[in-house]
């Protein structure tokens, strides 16, 4: 939630009840400008390239011939040449999501969302805690299983697929060895202390903003890993 919140915050983006899907969202709307990507040029340069050394043949005794000296003439070279930067104008717009369900069944919010916005599954982003990352680490998940997540279980089940996207943010694991259901949900669900708050807000809450904007204006682009 708080990650989400960072999210709504740094776009101006206020939160408001939507009794249909269950859940409180702000609706994002942003224009910024990206370079345009152009494939490199072929073009011939005359210019700073060292000439090939001159092959000279001359007469000599005997030889009828006079003539004086001669070169072979050295070839064109071609070199890539990238064309001026150049940007584009890009308008933005998202729907951030906090489902008022418990996270084992959050995904009939998001399921609800997705049918009401006419979202392509490909287009919907989970963010998500991730207990097998320290915390402050983050990774993006283009698809796959819930690995053990209840709320992405919930997710998939609503959606009825496993092909949707998932930030996962790292919060550790708690420093006791119990691993029971009730002791770990109460470890998921629990405070952070103001140290790791910090490092929420160092490291993830920028990132986690910068995310959505890669995966929304250029999904093939490289995604972030940062452990």
């Amino acid at each position: 939630m708080m990650v989400v919140d960072s999210i709504a915050k740094r776009f101006n983006a206020p939160w408001t009840k939507m009794g249909k899907w269950q859940a409180d969202i702000a609706t994002v709307t942003t224009t910024f400008s990206v370079k345009k990507k152009f494939p490199p040029q072929q073009k011939p340069c005359l210019h700073d390239v060292t000439p090939a050394t001159p092959q000279a043949t001359t007469g000599s005794k005997g030889n009828a011939s006079s003539d004086p000296t001669t070169t072979t003439p050295t070839p064109t070279p071609v070199v890539r040449v990238r064309p001026p930067v150049e940007y584009e104008t890009i308008d933005l717009k998202f729907t951030l999501l906090k489902s008022w369900q418990p996270m084992n069944l959050s995904g009939s919010s998001v399921f609800r969302a997705a049918r009401d916005l006419n979202l392509k599954h490909s287009e919907i982003l989970v963010i998500h805690d991730d207990m097998e990352r320290d915390i402050g680490k983050i990774s993006f998940k283009s698809q796959g299983s819930a690995n053990g997540h209840n709320g992405i279980k919930s997710c998939i089940k609503s959606l009825s697929t496993q092909h949707f996207k998932r930030l996962r943010i790292g919060i550790g694991r708690p420093e006791s060895n119990e691993r029971s259901s009730a002791f770990i949900a109460k470890y998921v669900l629990g405070s952070f202390k103001p140290l790791e708050i910090e490092k929420l807000e160092e490291l993830v809450y920028d990132k986690a903003g910068d995310e959505i904007i890669r995966t929304t204006v250029h999904p093939s682009t490289p995604a972030l890993r940062s452990g």
